[in-house]
């Protein structure tokens, strides 16, 4: 299958598709997914651009693991729940989480993301797709329907949205919702000025830049009075010594710590 049709944004899913397929075949301890090894084979796109991005494939599976974990904690609480999964890209969290009998779990991307996704992940019955920009908020109306407990995901896609447009999505969010769940990652801080020396970013055919990210996370309450940042979890925390050593070490400096970690962050909507 050829991706060639894919913008910008959209072409970067691949690097976490190759990271957790990477991770599935050679290592194996930060995350399993079969879905993403058996998707890389059937795409037609050169990989091997990736092969040198060793902290972006440690650092896209710590991501979505600890994500994994905030959905399975999330779904014991509320089993009924309703999920979407916003700039779904090919990610198959539904699957890797074991299918979860959910009221409802939606996956939602570009249409061009998303007529490639059916190709290589079939819908089912509790598993659908919404051909919508995470920006065209009809998605809330369908999820509002169920009358449920909602929890939304959003991951690797906010740092490539400028402040305005991320204030704006969080607002509009807390404005609609009496009450929710978000989970989501902040890019590290220190990224946001060095897109280029990424070491996968910067091999896409494409162009994209880091714009947001937020040196104190707890600055986003002030946006709205029903946001309250339940608690973030940094990756240097969690990596099970996966990082090269010299990163590890920075980062019990606490200079570095708050600069240098991507974080993820479980943000609660209630009046």
């Amino acid at each position: 299958m050829e991706t060639k049709q894919l913008s910008s944004i959209p072409e970067t899913m691949l690097i976490t598709l190759w990271a957790k397929a990477t991770e599935t075949s050679s290592y194996g301890g930060l995350i399993h997914d079969e879905v993403a090894k058996d998707i890389i084979e059937s795409i037609d796109y050169d990989f091997s651009k990736f092969k040198g991005g060793k902290l972006s494939q440690i650092g896209c599976c710590v991501r979505a693991a600890l994500i994994d974990n905030e959905v399975r904690s999330f779904l014991a609480r509320y089993p009924d729940a309703v999920v979407v999964q916003l700039g779904a890209g090919l990610d198959g969290r539904y699957q890797r989480l074991g299918c979860p009998e959910v009221s409802h779990w939606f996956d939602l991307d570009l249409k061009e993301v998303i007529d490639i996704r059916r190709q290589l992940i079939p819908e089912t019955d509790r598993n659908t797709y919404l051909e919508l920009s995470m920006f065209d908020y009809q998605w809330i109306d369908i999820v509002k329907s169920y009358g449920k407990p909602v929890l939304i995901l959003v991951e690797g896609v906010l740092m490539y949205f400028d402040s305005a447009q991320v204030k704006a999505f969080f607002q509009t969010v807390c404005d609609r919702f009496d009450a929710a769940t978000l989970v989501f990652d902040m890019l590290a801080y220190f990224a946001l000025k060095h897109t280029k020396h990424h070491d996968t970013i910067g091999k896409m055919s494409s162009s994209v830049s880091f714009l947001w990210s937020e040196l104190d996370t707890r600055t986003m309450e002030a946006w709205h009075p029903k946001l309250h940042i339940d608690r973030e979890l940094c990756l240097s925390d969690h990596d099970q010594g996966r990082f090269p050593l010299a990163l590890r070490l920075m980062c019990y400096i606490p200079y570095f710590y708050k600069r240098f970690n991507q974080r993820v962050v479980k943000v609660d909507i209630w009046q």
